[in-house]
């Protein structure tokens, strides 16, 4: 869950006000780079409120995002958890940005090109 809620952090930093129409529209065709101590992982948004997340091990795990208020929701398929939600913020293709993990641990994000 750890890994899924550190996902969800660092794409949640990648919306704000130059995207306000659809705050992860820079986000669609692109990758989110996640490295941490536990691995490396990969996460896509997907236009139609969909993500997915591959693990290091390449197990993939998926749910729905939804943007409301400023504040992006991440719920993963087939948990009772709560959805995880934080405040977005903008970012770019090639931006790379340090996020912390719900636990505290401190994880590297990078939005790169492709999926």
């Amino acid at each position: 869950m750890r890994l899924i809620f550190s996902a969800a952090i660092a794409l949640l930093m990648l919306t704000g006000g130059a995207y306000a129409a659809d705050a992860f529209a820079n986000f669609y065709g692109n990758t989110v780079k996640i490295t941490s101590p536990a691995g490396d992982r990969a996460v896509v948004i997907n236009e139609d409120g969909t993500y997915t997340n591959t693990m290091a091990d390449g197990t993939t795990v998926s749910g729905t995002w939804t943007n409301e208020d400023g504040n992006a929701c991440f719920k993963q398929d087939g948990s009772d958890a709560e959805p995880y939600c934080t405040p977005a913020e903008a970012r770019d293709v090639g931006e790379s940005w340090e996020i912390t993990a719900p636990d505290g641990t401190k994880e590297q994000a990078a939005l790169v090109a492709g999926n």
